[in-house]
């Protein structure tokens, strides 16, 4: 019998744990008396189901602010339903593969909302972590002034909904992503603006000279894929 895993409820709330269940349904939920803490037992997962749920939790506890339709969010379980879907699948595989040291490498995303780029972004973010790395996931409206930027070489940097050049993350897009152009290190964005339209924001008030000379050198870092197609989560109303 596998050793059960105890944690504070604090964060675990119902609705949590009934995602988890519904998406890890081999592994065993024990509520403790007091009800204050949940207990998970693995006697009938195997080694790929007790891996999958433990990333998927791990990740969750780092990143509590992720909304309910995330927390199980993974490569294995995004399926793409048009072409450019699978090409984003594609290279988020390949930059997780990426073996390079020596080179800035990324993903920007451009899409409506709904086609998946979160799922992409946080299930992103677990495969680098299942290759060792510690990926800084962000989601772009929650980053404020007085974060600290504690930049270094060969980051994983993963910004979710950089959706404008005008927002106080903006700051922080230009400076991972610069970091990674000069130190190496892999960064991966999403947003609904097109790369030169977000950049165009980003540099106002700034000269024309420099926004275009931060936009050579990025872009020959990251690979811009746009994605289309219809929105998963009204094709998975509960209403449907």
């Amino acid at each position: 019998m596998a050793q059960p895993y105890l944690y504070d409820r604090t964060l675990l709330t119902t609705a949590v744990l009934a995602k988890f269940k519904a998406q890890h349904p081999t592994v065993n939920f024990i509520h403790t008396p007091d009800g204050n803490s949940v207990l998970f037992s693995f006697e009938n997962s195997g080694a790929p189901d007790r891996e999958r749920f433990l990333l998927d939790l791990h990740f969750f506890l780092h990143n509590p602010h992720l909304p309910l339709e995330n927390i199980c969010s993974r490569l294995d379980n995004y399926y793409p339903k048009n072409a450019s879907q699978e090409e984003l699948l594609y290279y988020a595989q390949r930059l997780v593969e990426l073996d390079d040291d020596s080179i800035g490498a990324g993903l920007y995303i451009v899409g409506e909302a709904g086609i998946g780029k979160s799922h992409i972004a946080i299930g992103i973010s677990k495969e680098f972590m299942r290759h060792g790395l510690e990926p800084n996931f962000v989601i772009a409206e929650q980053y404020r002034f007085n974060q600290k930027l504690e930049l270094g070489s060969g980051q994983v940097w993963v910004i979710d909904d950089m959706n404008s050049g005008y927002h106080i993350s903006s700051r922080l897009f230009k400076e991972v992503v610069i970091n990674a152009f000069d130190r190496g290190g892999r960064v991966f964005v999403t947003s609904n603006k097109d790369y030169d339209e977000l950049m165009k924001e980003a540099f106002v008030g700034d000269s024309t000279a420099n926004r275009i000379r931060y936009g050579d050198r990025t872009k020959g870092m990251f690979k811009i894929l746009h994605v289309t197609g219809d929105s998963f989560r009204q094709a998975n109303a509960w209403y449907k």
